[in-house]
């Protein structure tokens, strides 16, 4: 009832002046000119009174507002962190012991006994059927949760005993869904690092985004407007993995996160990471994968089935061995030739 209430106030002085004002006239105890300047002047007050008014309506919002951003600016983080880190440099090696997970209101397990060894510089696919754990898989070696039993361990180390500094630094996770800020180019890559522009060049290149970037109108100083709406999908996710990768991770996780990059570009930027790492520079790369092509590149393939590592292998051995695992990479291709 405020708004409408405000609003009518100054018409109701109004209309009040001129019953008023009619009545004064009529008897000659005013003018008209009298009666028409006090209408004159409330039609001049109305807008201070509105403008009042608006501040008195918006001040409780902001008060709620600001208690809510302050709530979440003063919470603290559950998950304890150790102060451990990592020794040398260039890419990790990756072991999974007896790891299963299940969140607190699910009656079953959502991952149960996975064991994985990944070398360093090894490029790994998780291949499985919605529901099979992928995306649970990559937040647990992310540490964005914590296993109920088992142990992830990076280049022999728990990440559970590094600090966060350092789990920060060594493991760079990429996922589908990007957010881009309405920002320029270098600055939603860099996320405000101390970055210089060869290396947002280096990792632009990698991930096959150095061209479309140097055609926008003013190379890496672009706007890109909010959630990057001047750019494609594949673009955005692009411009996602290249703030992976000027960071210089020693793990990357990528979770489907080329999924809306054409097939051609999305094995040239597998190719790119998987020259990148043979050169003991870049990263161990463990991705989410569901094109057959992009499979084939990996040196690994993991295929998870219902919470459970059904089989492993290269693609070709898994193709050969798994009729599972045949079927789901036939159907999602066979799915996407019929969308496209």
């Amino acid at each position: 009832m405020f708004d409408p209430l405000l609003e009518a106030l100054p018409n109701i002085g109004i209309l009040l002046v001129v019953i008023l004002g009619v009545g004064r006239v009529a008897s000659g105890a005013a003018d008209p000119g009298d009666v028409v300047s006090v209408a004159y002047l409330f039609t001049v007050v109305a807008f201070p009174v509105r403008a009042i008014g608006w501040v008195l309506g918006e001040l409780p919002r902001s008060v709620v507002s600001w208690e809510r951003v302050d709530a979440v600016l003063q919470e603290q983080g559950s998950m304890p962190y150790g102060t451990a880190s990592l020794p040398g440099s260039g890419p990790v090696s990756l072991d999974v012991d007896d790891l299963t997970f299940g969140f607190a209101d699910s009656a079953r397990d959502v991952l149960r006994h996975i064991d994985l060894q990944v070398e360093p510089g090894k490029v790994v696919a998780v291949v499985g059927a919605t529901g099979s754990g992928k995306s649970t898989l990559t937040s647990l070696l992310t540490r964005l949760v914590d296993p109920r039993d088992g142990a992830i361990l990076v280049d022999g180390t728990d990440i559970r005993e590094l600090s966060h500094d350092e789990l920060a630094r060594a493991i760079a996770v990429v996922p589908q869904g990007t957010f881009l800020f309405d920002d320029s180019v270098r600055e939603n890559v860099t996320l405000g690092g101390d970055f210089s522009d060869d290396e947002v060049w280096s990792a632009l290149r990698t991930v096959q985004a150095a061209d479309f970037v140097a055609s926008l109108p003013r190379g890496l100083d672009s706007e890109l407007g909010e959630r990057g709406t001047t750019l494609s999908g594949g673009q955005r996710q692009r411009l996602s993995l290249a703030r992976a990768l000027v960071r210089r991770p020693r793990l990357l996780v990528m979770d489907d996160a080329t999924s809306a990059v054409d097939p051609e570009v999305e094995q040239r930027i597998l190719k790119a990471l998987a020259a990148h790492t043979s050169d003991s520079e870049g990263p161990t790369v463990l991705v989410v994968a569901y094109r057959k092509a992009t499979i084939a590149l990996a040196d690994e393939v993991v295929f998870l089935d219902d919470g459970a590592i059904a089989a492993r292998g290269s693609h070709d051995e898994l193709v050969a061995s798994s009729a599972a695992y045949r079927d789901l990479v036939n159907a999602y291709d066979q799915a996407r030739e019929e969308l496209s």
